[in-house]
């Protein structure tokens, strides 16, 4: 009886040990999907970070450039004046 339940048991495991592999294989490629799909996803988000990033400095660049343009014109255009002012005054005074 030993022996026939020995023979049983072994016959089982035999058969089975096929399936368990098909499910280990199966497994592991859907670990290994899971795994490339969280990488692409990391990386898109990390690129679109450093997008966002250089996207925001540029701006901010943009932003100091047309400031201090600006501000360029402002002193030229006052400066202009006080110079035609002071004119005019001279010409008044001579």
């Amino acid at each position: 009886m030993k022996k026939f339940r020995l023979l049983l048991a072994t016959l089982t495991l035999t058969a089975l040990t096929p399936l368990a592999h098909a499910d280990l294989a199966e497994g592991a490629h859907q670990f290994k999907t899971d795994v490339k799909t969280a990488g692409k996803e990391t990386g898109h988000a990390i690129g679109n970070a450093g997008r966002a990033v250089g996207h925001g400095a540029r701006s901010a660049g943009h932003a100091i450039g047309r400031g201090a343009k600006s501000a360029g014109h402002a002193v030229a255009n006052t400066t202009r004046n006080g110079y035609h002012a002071t004119r005019r005054w001279v010409k008044e005074k001579t």
